[in-house]
Protein backbone atom coordinates (compact mmCIF):
# COMPACT_ATOMS: atom_id res chain seq x y z
CA UNK A 1 0.00 0.00 0.00
CA UNK A 2 1.20 3.62 -0.70
CA UNK A 3 2.55 5.58 1.73
CA UNK A 4 1.57 9.20 1.04
CA UNK A 5 4.07 10.76 3.44
CA UNK A 6 7.14 10.26 0.84
CA UNK A 7 5.12 9.96 -2.47
CA UNK A 8 6.80 12.26 -5.25
CA UNK A 9 4.76 14.75 -5.99
CA UNK A 10 4.01 16.76 -9.01
CA UNK A 11 3.93 20.86 -9.48
CA UNK A 12 0.94 22.04 -11.85
CA UNK A 13 -1.15 19.04 -12.45
CA UNK A 14 -4.69 18.14 -10.57
CA UNK A 15 -6.84 15.56 -10.50
CA UNK A 16 -6.18 11.90 -10.99
CA UNK A 17 -4.04 10.71 -10.67
CA UNK A 18 -1.84 13.52 -9.92
CA UNK A 19 -3.22 15.20 -6.41
CA UNK A 20 -2.47 12.68 -4.01
CA UNK A 21 -5.71 14.41 -2.34
CA UNK A 22 -7.63 12.15 -4.97
CA UNK A 23 -5.66 9.17 -4.70
CA UNK A 24 -8.07 6.18 -2.87
CA UNK A 25 -8.32 5.78 0.61
CA UNK A 26 -8.25 2.37 1.99
CA UNK A 27 -10.80 3.25 4.39
CA UNK A 28 -13.16 4.47 1.91
CA UNK A 29 -13.62 0.79 -0.06
CA UNK A 30 -15.27 -2.34 1.72
CA UNK A 31 -13.04 -4.20 4.77
CA UNK A 32 -12.19 -6.81 4.35
CA UNK A 33 -9.78 -9.75 6.06
CA UNK A 34 -7.28 -10.33 3.07
CA UNK A 35 -6.88 -9.09 0.00
CA UNK A 36 -5.80 -11.43 -2.97
CA UNK A 37 -2.46 -10.27 -4.34
CA UNK A 38 -2.68 -8.44 -7.66
CA UNK A 39 0.39 -8.47 -10.37
CA UNK A 40 0.19 -5.11 -12.43
CA UNK A 41 2.69 -5.51 -15.62
CA UNK A 42 3.57 -2.24 -17.10
CA UNK A 43 5.38 -2.91 -20.41
CA UNK A 44 7.19 -0.38 -21.44
CA UNK A 45 9.23 1.52 -24.10
CA UNK A 46 10.31 5.03 -24.78
CA UNK A 47 7.13 6.51 -23.50
CA UNK A 48 8.63 9.26 -20.75
CA UNK A 49 6.16 11.78 -21.82
CA UNK A 50 3.35 9.45 -20.44
CA UNK A 51 4.50 6.68 -17.90
CA UNK A 52 4.34 8.65 -14.90
CA UNK A 53 1.00 8.94 -15.43
CA UNK A 54 0.22 5.33 -15.42
CA UNK A 55 2.82 4.66 -12.71
CA UNK A 56 0.63 6.85 -10.45
CA UNK A 57 -2.64 5.31 -11.70
CA UNK A 58 -1.57 2.15 -10.17
CA UNK A 59 0.29 3.41 -7.04
CA UNK A 60 -2.31 5.76 -5.50
CA UNK A 61 -5.05 2.71 -6.31
CA UNK A 62 -4.55 2.25 -2.10
CA UNK A 63 -4.51 -1.18 -2.83
CA UNK A 64 -3.05 -3.20 0.03
CA UNK A 65 -1.62 -6.42 -1.52
CA UNK A 66 -0.19 -5.12 -5.11
CA UNK A 67 2.39 -6.47 -6.95
CA UNK A 68 3.85 -3.87 -9.27
CA UNK A 69 6.22 -4.88 -12.32
CA UNK A 70 7.51 -2.86 -14.74
CA UNK A 71 9.98 -4.27 -17.75
CA UNK A 72 10.93 -1.78 -20.31
CA UNK A 73 13.39 -2.41 -23.73
CA UNK A 74 16.18 -0.21 -23.02
CA UNK A 75 14.50 2.82 -23.45
CA UNK A 76 16.23 5.79 -24.49
CA UNK A 77 14.04 8.80 -23.51
CA UNK A 78 13.28 9.99 -19.86
CA UNK A 79 11.41 6.96 -19.25
CA UNK A 80 14.39 5.31 -16.70
CA UNK A 81 14.24 8.42 -15.34
CA UNK A 82 10.94 8.58 -14.46
CA UNK A 83 10.75 4.90 -12.78
CA UNK A 84 13.63 5.26 -10.55
CA UNK A 85 11.21 8.09 -8.98
CA UNK A 86 9.09 5.64 -8.03
CA UNK A 87 11.32 2.78 -7.43
CA UNK A 88 10.65 2.19 -3.58
CA UNK A 89 7.31 1.27 -4.37
CA UNK A 90 7.82 -1.12 -7.32
CA UNK A 91 8.38 -5.43 -6.92
CA UNK A 92 10.59 -5.19 -9.82
CA UNK A 93 11.94 -3.41 -12.69
CA UNK A 94 14.36 -3.61 -15.22
CA UNK A 95 15.56 -1.64 -18.40
CA UNK A 96 16.94 -3.92 -21.20
CA UNK A 97 16.76 -4.87 -24.43
CA UNK A 98 13.94 -7.32 -25.42
CA UNK A 99 11.51 -8.83 -28.59
CA UNK A 100 9.29 -6.45 -28.00
CA UNK A 101 6.11 -5.66 -25.87
CA UNK A 102 4.81 -9.36 -26.01
CA UNK A 103 7.89 -10.30 -24.92
CA UNK A 104 8.18 -7.56 -22.52
CA UNK A 105 4.99 -8.60 -20.61
CA UNK A 106 5.61 -12.40 -20.94
CA UNK A 107 8.90 -11.40 -18.70
CA UNK A 108 6.55 -9.41 -15.78
CA UNK A 109 3.87 -12.59 -15.54
CA UNK A 110 6.78 -14.69 -15.52
CA UNK A 111 8.23 -13.20 -12.29
CA UNK A 112 4.73 -12.24 -10.75
CA UNK A 113 3.83 -14.12 -7.46
CA UNK A 114 -0.09 -12.91 -7.24
CA UNK A 115 -3.03 -14.31 -7.86
CA UNK A 116 -4.80 -12.16 -10.56
CA UNK A 117 -3.03 -10.46 -13.26
CA UNK A 118 -3.34 -7.66 -15.89
CA UNK A 119 -1.05 -5.50 -17.63
CA UNK A 120 -1.69 -1.95 -17.93
CA UNK A 121 0.42 -0.51 -20.77
CA UNK A 122 2.57 2.62 -20.45
CA UNK A 123 0.29 5.30 -22.23
CA UNK A 124 -2.97 4.05 -20.37
CA UNK A 125 -4.36 4.93 -16.73
CA UNK A 126 -6.33 2.81 -13.84
CA UNK A 127 -9.55 5.05 -13.53
CA UNK A 128 -9.82 5.08 -9.04
CA UNK A 129 -10.71 2.31 -7.19
CA UNK A 130 -10.50 -0.67 -9.78
CA UNK A 131 -7.53 -3.11 -8.08
CA UNK A 132 -10.39 -2.87 -5.01
CA UNK A 133 -13.26 -3.96 -7.55
CA UNK A 134 -11.59 -6.39 -9.11
CA UNK A 135 -10.32 -8.14 -6.00
CA UNK A 136 -14.06 -8.39 -4.70
CA UNK A 137 -14.96 -9.80 -7.79
CA UNK A 138 -12.55 -12.57 -8.52
CA UNK A 139 -10.60 -12.86 -5.27
CA UNK A 140 -12.13 -16.26 -4.31
CA UNK A 141 -12.70 -17.50 -7.80
CA UNK A 142 -10.98 -20.08 -10.35
CA UNK A 143 -9.70 -20.20 -14.30
CA UNK A 144 -11.67 -16.81 -14.13
CA UNK A 145 -11.82 -13.36 -15.78
CA UNK A 146 -12.83 -10.03 -15.24
CA UNK A 147 -13.61 -7.26 -17.89
CA UNK A 148 -15.22 -3.51 -17.36
CA UNK A 149 -15.87 -0.92 -19.46
CA UNK A 150 -13.14 1.84 -20.74
CA UNK A 151 -12.53 5.08 -21.96
CA UNK A 152 -11.03 5.88 -25.10
CA UNK A 153 -9.10 9.69 -24.78
CA UNK A 154 -10.04 11.83 -27.30
CA UNK A 155 -5.69 12.58 -27.24
CA UNK A 156 -3.15 12.39 -25.49
CA UNK A 157 -3.86 15.34 -23.10
CA UNK A 158 -6.86 13.87 -21.43
CA UNK A 159 -9.23 11.25 -19.72
CA UNK A 160 -12.13 12.59 -21.43
CA UNK A 161 -13.37 10.57 -24.88
CA UNK A 162 -15.62 7.91 -25.85
CA UNK A 163 -17.09 4.99 -23.77
CA UNK A 164 -15.71 1.32 -25.00
CA UNK A 165 -17.96 -0.87 -22.83
CA UNK A 166 -17.59 -4.40 -25.24
CA UNK A 167 -18.79 -7.64 -23.74
CA UNK A 168 -18.41 -9.87 -26.58
CA UNK A 169 -19.16 -13.59 -26.38
CA UNK A 170 -17.01 -16.25 -27.67
CA UNK A 171 -19.52 -16.02 -31.09
CA UNK A 172 -19.00 -12.47 -31.34
CA UNK A 173 -15.20 -13.06 -30.88
CA UNK A 174 -14.89 -15.76 -33.44
CA UNK A 175 -17.07 -14.76 -36.02
CA UNK A 176 -17.16 -10.89 -35.49
CA UNK A 177 -13.66 -10.37 -34.61
CA UNK A 178 -15.19 -8.47 -31.28
CA UNK A 179 -12.84 -8.10 -28.69
CA UNK A 180 -12.24 -6.69 -25.08
CA UNK A 181 -10.92 -3.56 -24.03
CA UNK A 182 -7.41 -5.01 -22.74
CA UNK A 183 -6.75 -2.48 -20.23
CA UNK A 184 -9.67 -3.34 -18.20
CA UNK A 185 -9.34 -6.87 -18.56
CA UNK A 186 -8.03 -9.21 -15.48
CA UNK A 187 -8.31 -13.17 -15.16
CA UNK A 188 -6.68 -15.43 -12.53
CA UNK A 189 -3.05 -16.77 -12.01
CA UNK A 190 -4.17 -20.15 -12.96
CA UNK A 191 -6.10 -19.41 -16.45
CA UNK A 192 -2.45 -17.39 -17.24
CA UNK A 193 -1.11 -20.77 -16.46
CA UNK A 194 -3.68 -22.95 -18.58
CA UNK A 195 -3.67 -20.80 -22.01
CA UNK A 196 -0.32 -18.25 -21.46
CA UNK A 197 1.90 -17.01 -22.63
CA UNK A 198 1.20 -14.37 -25.45
CA UNK A 199 2.77 -15.03 -28.26
CA UNK A 200 5.18 -12.85 -29.74
CA UNK A 201 4.50 -13.40 -33.47
CA UNK A 202 1.59 -11.50 -33.00
CA UNK A 203 1.74 -8.24 -33.02
CA UNK A 204 -1.13 -6.09 -33.21
CA UNK A 205 -3.96 -8.90 -31.73
CA UNK A 206 -1.37 -10.55 -29.15
CA UNK A 207 -4.31 -9.79 -26.32
CA UNK A 208 -7.51 -11.11 -29.11
CA UNK A 209 -5.65 -14.10 -29.40
CA UNK A 210 -5.05 -14.61 -25.56
CA UNK A 211 -8.88 -13.74 -24.85
CA UNK A 212 -10.22 -16.21 -27.45
CA UNK A 213 -7.80 -19.00 -25.31
CA UNK A 214 -9.12 -17.90 -22.10
CA UNK A 215 -12.94 -17.27 -22.50
CA UNK A 216 -13.39 -21.24 -23.71
CA UNK A 217 -10.97 -22.79 -20.32
CA UNK A 218 -12.82 -19.91 -18.15
CA UNK A 219 -14.85 -21.25 -15.14
CA UNK A 220 -16.66 -17.61 -15.83
CA UNK A 221 -16.28 -14.14 -17.43
CA UNK A 222 -17.71 -11.30 -15.54
CA UNK A 223 -18.63 -8.34 -16.60
CA UNK A 224 -18.84 -4.74 -15.01
CA UNK A 225 -20.23 -1.48 -16.57
CA UNK A 226 -18.09 0.49 -14.27
CA UNK A 227 -14.90 2.41 -16.59
CA UNK A 228 -11.83 0.76 -15.30
CA UNK A 229 -9.50 2.56 -17.49
CA UNK A 230 -8.32 5.14 -19.41
CA UNK A 231 -6.67 3.83 -22.89
CA UNK A 232 -4.87 6.90 -24.63
CA UNK A 233 -4.91 8.25 -27.97
CA UNK A 234 -1.95 9.36 -29.06
CA UNK A 235 0.37 9.29 -32.30
CA UNK A 236 2.69 6.49 -31.75
CA UNK A 237 0.38 4.25 -30.28
CA UNK A 238 -0.17 0.80 -32.39
CA UNK A 239 -4.40 1.00 -33.61
CA UNK A 240 -2.81 4.47 -34.61
CA UNK A 241 -0.40 2.78 -37.14
CA UNK A 242 -2.08 0.02 -38.69
CA UNK A 243 -2.73 1.92 -41.69
CA UNK A 244 1.36 1.34 -42.49
CA UNK A 245 0.85 -3.03 -41.90
CA UNK A 246 -2.94 -2.83 -41.85
CA UNK A 247 -2.93 -6.17 -44.84
CA UNK A 248 -0.25 -7.69 -41.95
CA UNK A 249 -3.03 -6.92 -39.24
CA UNK A 250 -6.25 -7.85 -41.51
CA UNK A 251 -4.12 -11.42 -41.72
CA UNK A 252 -3.24 -12.14 -38.20
CA UNK A 253 -6.22 -11.15 -36.64
CA UNK A 254 -8.47 -13.92 -39.27
CA UNK A 255 -5.76 -16.42 -38.67
CA UNK A 256 -6.18 -16.18 -34.68
CA UNK A 257 -10.32 -16.02 -35.04
CA UNK A 258 -9.56 -18.99 -37.71
CA UNK A 259 -7.31 -21.03 -34.98
CA UNK A 260 -9.26 -20.37 -31.91
CA UNK A 261 -12.82 -22.21 -33.77
CA UNK A 262 -10.41 -25.07 -35.27
CA UNK A 263 -9.14 -25.55 -31.11
CA UNK A 264 -13.03 -26.04 -30.65
CA UNK A 265 -13.42 -28.70 -33.22
CA UNK A 266 -14.79 -26.34 -36.34
CA UNK A 267 -13.33 -26.82 -39.72
CA UNK A 268 -11.80 -24.57 -41.76
CA UNK A 269 -14.88 -23.90 -43.96
CA UNK A 270 -17.40 -24.29 -41.36
CA UNK A 271 -15.91 -21.48 -39.58
CA UNK A 272 -15.81 -19.35 -42.45
CA UNK A 273 -19.54 -19.86 -43.10
CA UNK A 274 -20.17 -18.72 -39.61
CA UNK A 275 -18.18 -15.65 -40.44
CA UNK A 276 -19.88 -14.89 -43.52
CA UNK A 277 -23.66 -15.81 -42.12
CA UNK A 278 -22.64 -13.58 -38.76
CA UNK A 279 -22.46 -10.80 -41.27
CA UNK A 280 -25.11 -11.54 -43.44
CA UNK A 281 -27.57 -11.31 -40.24
CA UNK A 282 -26.56 -7.80 -39.62
CA UNK A 283 -28.84 -6.79 -42.51
CA UNK A 284 -31.96 -7.75 -44.22
CA UNK A 285 -32.38 -10.33 -46.71
CA UNK A 286 -32.98 -7.43 -49.55
CA UNK A 287 -29.34 -5.62 -48.67
CA UNK A 288 -26.82 -9.24 -48.75
CA UNK A 289 -25.48 -8.46 -52.22
CA UNK A 290 -24.45 -5.33 -51.33
CA UNK A 291 -23.52 -6.38 -48.00
CA UNK A 292 -21.55 -9.49 -49.54
CA UNK A 293 -19.43 -6.89 -51.60
CA UNK A 294 -18.23 -4.67 -49.08
CA UNK A 295 -15.02 -4.87 -47.65
CA UNK A 296 -15.30 -6.70 -44.34
CA UNK A 297 -14.02 -9.65 -42.25
CA UNK A 298 -15.60 -11.86 -43.96
CA UNK A 299 -13.22 -11.07 -46.96
CA UNK A 300 -10.18 -11.73 -45.12
CA UNK A 301 -11.86 -15.08 -43.69
CA UNK A 302 -11.76 -16.24 -47.01
CA UNK A 303 -8.79 -15.22 -48.15
CA UNK A 304 -7.40 -16.95 -44.95
CA UNK A 305 -9.10 -20.38 -45.42
CA UNK A 306 -8.35 -20.26 -49.52
CA UNK A 307 -4.85 -19.34 -48.73
CA UNK A 308 -4.20 -21.55 -45.53
CA UNK A 309 -2.78 -18.64 -43.87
Amino acid sequence: MTSHDTFPTTAGRTGWPWTLAAAVQPETVSKKQTWPKISVVTPSFNQGQFIEETIRSVLLQGYPNLEYIIIDGGSTDNTVEVIKKYEPWFTYWVSEKDRGQCHAINKGFARATGDIFAWLCSDDVYAPGVLHRVAENLGNKKSAMLVGASIITNGPNTLEGTLDCRQPSFADMAYNVKTFPQPSTFWTRDLWETVGPLREDLYFVMDYDLWLRMVPRAQSVTHLEEILSYQRTQPDQKSANRGNSGAAYLSQRAQVACRAALNRGETRLGWAFRVWATRLRRVPVLHWPSELLARGFHWQALHCILHRS
